[in-house]
């Protein structure tokens, strides 16, 4: 990809707020399904045929709501498989964990479980979460909530399979947003990263420990403890030439450790200066890319030589940064939300890094972006949904639409032409065809 002749690639902006994002669809053609943060490869991108192109003419002048339905606060997103839709939520003291009919919002099964929460004061705006995005795997649906409570259900019936209940070892009442990463699953085994960010001292690392449990019965197989977790960057897979590592954020650091095993492969060091950061690292290839609060945005070369990894810098570019944002890529660009100038679309070079273009300013803090196809899908954090256009020249918006309220921070969900959306209390599904 990196070097081709680029032209214009659409892009559709779903840009409302935090923590997911998805378009569904039934019956669905070409399309997998939405089943965990960031959706099928957790990088942003819906998985579509190859070519897969929708011009300014096929988007329709506004989207048409199929079904709304009230499920409870949280900034957790929601994950979709064959017919059915999932999402965990608060009400009152309580977590609660739904699913529902697709083509409907009937509801098939609804699971509760107490989770009071003691929260930092300076976080009483953004709620009690919870703010991990479930994830779907076969036939079991796991929700991390708020207060460091894994659970794994029977997708299907709802019935608990397990639950590991961290909160003693690590408090998570020590962290503004509580427990906020995402589980990852990978080879039957469950990657969450427990802990204390140590947010009384910013500059030391917190207790903490990344932990591998095996899917189908809680048994805790391995657990790496070198660094607290960076509140909600979840963790991603490796793999390249059938060699596969588990890269996260730490609180000081990023690493990676075999995903079997859990021996460290490598570390090096990125201090995470905020404590409500959610840039998840993102794979091309061989090349590592992330960012963070006021760091700029940072390229690696992973190569495996000798049965050892080495990690290469190949470029960072401090003109943007990222926050409570993660990016994709499009073609040879990588294409992120910055915080900076009070939120601003950019377009960087695949190979050098360099800016090819910045968007309009003041488009608020948070933006969730979304690739289909050759269109990105970025949601605004008022709600807005925004399809454009992108070029190595810029961006060109082509739709707007409201689709959400105010401190929608919610990663949508997409599964071929609808789009889920949380914002508020309210769980909305929008189709998007004409």
């Amino acid at each position: 990809m990196i070097g081709q002749s680029i032209g214009h690639y659409r892009i559709v902006v779903l840009l409302a707020l935090v923590s997911t994002g998805l378009l569904l669809s039934l019956p669905v053609v070409g399309q997998s399904n939405w089943p965990q943060w960031r959706g099928p490869t957790r990088d942003g991108a819906v998985a579509v045929r190859p070519g897969t192109h929708r011009g300014a003419g096929d988007w329709p002048e506004q989207p048409t709501l199929v079904w709304k339905r009230v499920v409870g606060t949280g900034y957790s997103g929601p994950v979709a498989a064959r017919d059915r839709i999932w999402v965990h939520a608060r009400q009152v003291e309580q977590e609660v964990v739904r699913s529902l009919d697709f083509s409907t919002g009937k509801i098939l099964w609804v699971q509760r479980y107490d989770a009071p929460f003691e929260q930092d004061s300076s976080a009483l705006a953004h709620g009690r979460g919870p703010y991990s995005t479930p994830t779907l795997a076969d036939d079991r649906l796991l929700t991390l909530g708020v207060t460091a409570i894994l659970s794994v259900w029977d997708a299907d019936s709802g019935t608990l399979l397990w639950r590991r209940d961290y909160s003693e070892e690590f408090d998570p009442s020590h962290m503004i947003f509580g427990a906020a990463a995402s589980p990852l699953v990978e080879g039957g085994l469950c990657f969450v990263h427990f802990g204390d960010p140590a947010i009384e001292d910013p500059g030391s690392s917190g207790s903490g420990a990344m932990i591998a449990l095996r899917i189908a019965d809680g048994e805790e197989v391995w657990r790496w403890t070198g660094d607290s977790p960076a509140a909600g960057a979840t963790p991603v897979i490796h793999d390249r030439g059938g060699l596969q590592q588990l890269i996260f954020k730490t609180r000081a650091s990023i690493v990676g450790v075999d995903p079997h095993a859990g021996g460290e492969l490598w570390r090096m060091p990125f201090r995470v200066l905020e404590d409500n950061t959610i840039t998840t690292p993102l794979i091309i290839g061989d090349r590592l890319v992330t960012s963070d609060y006021e760091v700029g945005v940072f390229a690696w070369r992973l190569e495996a030589k000798g049965g050892s990894w080495t990690v290469q810098e190949l470029w960072s570019n401090r003109e943007v940064s990222l926050f409570m944002s993660s990016p994709v890529v499009v073609g040879a660009q990588v294409i992120g939300f910055s915080h900076q100038r009070m939120g601003q679309l950019f377009g960087l070079d695949l190979e050098d890094g360099r800016v090819l273009w910045l968007g309009e300013r003041r488009w608020g803090e948070h933006a969730t972006l979304v690739v289909w196809g050759d269109a990105l899908l970025v949601f605004l954090e008022d709600g807005s949904l925004v399809v454009g256009e992108v070029s190595r020249k810029g961006f060109q918006e082509l739709r707007r639409y409201r689709l959400g309220e105010k401190y929608s921070w919610s990663h949508p969900a997409i599964v071929g032409d609808r789009i889920l959306v949380r914002s508020g209390k309210k769980l909305a599904v929008y189709h998007l065809g004409e």
